[in-house]
């Protein structure tokens, strides 16, 4: 077979063929060409674990020290606990030196921890023994020697000491219930207010300024007048 009939018989077969697979085509995973799965190797050093104590070892503990960023009121925590959280640490410091625990940050090498960490999490493995943080004071928060020094006591007042209100201070509503007894037609009923003409040209005034015509006003007024009589 000579090169030119190969080369038709190989395009008439490629003809026969659809030039583009559908959207739904299903390749047969049966015609794929056989090969071992690949997996991933061992690790050559295994993930360290943490020990647990046992029942007959004693669990660790750990000596804090709070030492404030300025001033010289120092704390020392003897056996804290790996699970003492930051925030532990913070309200001791705080209930000891009488400060906001919410104005009080703890740094460990000049790093800020949060209140949800514990020992465990923020040393490193193994913990260690004794344990150094900085204690941040911010705006708000009294210092350590002016907390923990005592407020002096008020001076006690005597009974005998204290001054009598004069009789005529009496609440500011008694003062209006007063002025307002004291306005004209203060005490008159409904029926006396109706007859004065005062009334009348204080309702004709504000139909006036309302309606802007004073001829509606005066109309208005004359009609309510006798419906009222």
């Amino acid at each position: 077979m000579s090169e030119t009939m190969f080369a038709q018989a190989l395009m008439s077969g490629l003809e026969k063929r659809p030039s583009r697979l559908s959207s739904d085509h299903v390749s047969d995973p049966r015609k794929y060409p056989a090969q071992a799965p690949y997996t991933l190797p061992k690790p050559v050093h295994p993930f360290p674990r943490r020990q647990r104590p046992t029942a007959g070892q004693q669990p660790q503990t750990v000596n804090v020290t709070l030492k404030p960023l300025k001033g010289s009121d120092q704390l020392d925590l003897q056996a804290q606990s790996p699970n003492t959280t930051v925030l532990d640490l913070k309200t001791q410091y705080a209930q000891k030196f009488s400060l906001d625990k919410t104005k009080i940050k703890l740094l460990l090498n000049k790093r800020p921890c949060t209140d949800l960490k514990t020992l465990k999490d923020v040393l490193s493995d193994p913990l260690p023994t004794n344990a150094d943080f900085s204690v941040m004071l911010l705006a708000g928060a009294s210092t350590p020697s002016q907390a923990s020094t005592p407020a002096p006591a008020s001076p006690v007042v005597k009974p005998e000491d204290t001054q009598k209100l004069p009789p005529d201070s009496a609440p500011f509503s008694e003062h209006a219930q007063a002025e307002a007894e004291a306005l004209p037609h203060a005490h008159d009923t409904a029926a006396q207010m109706l007859q004065s003409d005062e009334f009348w040209a204080d309702l004709k005034d504000f139909l006036v300024q309302r309606l802007r015509d004073e001829s509606q006003g005066e109309r208005l007024v004359t009609l309510f007048r006798q419906a009222s009589t």
